[in-house]
C-alpha cells in the first residue's frame, strides 16, 4: 500500500503517482499497513482508480487508431477521385475530435481553462478549413467573431451557474476580448472587409468585461491580481 504525502489518502493498488494531485506517493511501512488495516479493514478508503485509467487509455488509443486508419483510407480515395484535398479537412476534423477527447478526459486543468483551449482549437480549425478552401476570409470575417460571441454567452452562463466562483472565468473573458480586438486589427489591416460582426464582438465582450469589473468589486480585482501576479 502507498500513501500520498499531500492528500494523505491510502492507495491500495500501489501507484507511483497519486490520481488526485499527481504527487509522487510513498510506500507505507508494514507497521503502518497493519495499523490501517485494523482501522479500515480490507476495503480501501480511496477507490482503486487504476482500472478506470486503463479503460480510458485503451479507449483513447482505439479512437486514435481508428482515426489514423480512416484518414489513410480517405487520402487514398482522395488521390484517385479528386484533385481537391478534401481528405485534409477530414483529417483536421479527426485531429480536432481526438484533441477534444484527450484534453477533456485526461487533463486536470480547471473548467475555464478547458473551455478556453477548446475555443482556441475551434478557431484554428475554422481558419484551416478556410485556408484549404482557398482562403476566402469567411473564417476571420464571420466564423471566429461569431464564435467569440458564443463564448461570451457561455461565460455568462457559467458565471450564473457557479456564482460562488464566478471570478474564475475572468481570464477566459479577457481571452475572448483579446480575440475580438484581434478581429478589429485584421479589419484595419485590410485582411477582412466587413466590420460589423468583429465590431459587435468587440462591443459585447468589452461591455461584458467592463461590467464584470465594475460590479465584481474587490473579487474581480483580486482574481486579476492573482492571475497576473501584480
Amino acid at each position: 500500500m502507498n500513501r500520498c504525502p499531500q492528500c494523505q489518502v491510502i492507495l491500495y493498488h500501489n501507484p507511483e503517482i497519486c490520481p488526485l494531485c499527481r504527487c509522487v506517493t510513498e510506500e507505507m511501512e508494514p507497521e503502518e499497513i497493519s495499523r490501517d488495516r485494523q482501522i479500515f479493514g480490507e476495503s480501501a478508503p480511496y477507490p482503486d482508480a487504476r482500472g478506470r485509467q486503463k479503460v480510458v487509455r485503451f479507449i483513447l488509443r482505439l479512437v486514435l487508431f481508428c482515426f489514423v486508419l480512416a484518414e489513410a483510407v480517405m487520402v487514398v480515395v482522395n488521390y484517385f477521385t479528386s484533385p481537391y484535398p478534401w481528405s485534409l479537412i477530414v483529417g483536421a476534423s479527426f485531429l480536432y475530435i481526438y484533441l477534444f477527447l484527450i484534453y477533456w478526459v485526461s487533463h486536470d486543468a480547471g473548467f475555464a481553462a478547458k473551455v478556453g483551449l477548446q475555443l482556441l482549437i475551434t478557431m484554428l480549425m475554422l481558419f484551416e478549413i478556410d485556408y484549404l478552401n482557398g482562403m476566402r476570409g469567411w473564417s476571420l470575417q464571420w466564423a471566429i467573431p461569431g464564435l467569440i460571441l458564443l463564448g461570451d454567452g457561455l461565460v455568462f452562463f457559467l458565471m450564473m451557474l457557479n456564482r460562488s466562483r464566478w471570478q474564475s472565468y475572468l481570464l477566459l473573458l479577457l481571452f475572448l476580448g483579446l480575440c475580438s480586438v484581434g478581429s478589429m486589427i485584421l479589419y484595419f489591416a485590410g485582411v477582412i472587409h466587413n466590420i460589423w460582426l468583429p465590431l459587435l464582438s468587440v462591443f459585447v465582450t468589452g461591455f461584458y468585461f467592463l461590467g464584470t469589473i465594475l460590479f465584481g468589486g474587490g473579487a474581480a480585482g483580486r482574481e486579476l491580481a492573482r492571475r497576473f501576479h501584480i
